[in-house]
């Protein structure tokens, strides 16, 4: 089993620079789906852990992924839409089916609403930090 790291507290040292790994979430779009009206509201976002591999390798790519919501908020039917690179497609389906959206009551009429979400896994520079010397004077 392959380890993977969060995707906020990564730090790579290569080529004598380090780099943070990030994962962006994007707003989740609704595609309407026959009778479908309602947007479903997340109430517990995961985010996808930045793939050691990819991390490794320097790998930037993006993912997104759509889905359906049950009644009761759980997302199933979850599937790659488009990526950039298969490495990211696991992450992302997986933060996508541990996330939870908004249960509909038993007494809602809500339809069935298709939803995408796009994550772009990103690896930024980090700048380094320079500090003046104190007996230095500013020019």
């Amino acid at each position: 089993m392959k380890k993977q790291f969060p995707a906020m507290t990564m730090l790579l040292l290569a080529g004598g620079a380090f780099a943070q790994a990030n994962v962006v979430t994007l707003d989740s779009m609704d595609i309407a789906v026959p009778g479908g009206d309602i947007e479903r509201v997340p109430t517990h976002t995961v985010v996808p852990e930045y793939p050691r591999e990819a991390w490794l390798e320097r790998i930037e790519g993006d993912v997104q992924v759509c889905f359906f919501v049950t009644r009761g908020g759980k997302p199933y039917n979850v599937s790659v839409r488009s990526s950039d690179h298969k490495v990211f497609e696991r992450p992302a389906r997986e933060a996508v089916k541990m996330s939870w959206f908004e249960s509909i009551s038993g007494s809602e009429n809500r339809s069935l609403v298709k939803t995408c979400r796009t994550f772009q896994f990103r690896l930024e520079p980090l700048e380094p930090e320079t500090s003046a010397d104190p007996g230095e004077s500013p020019e």
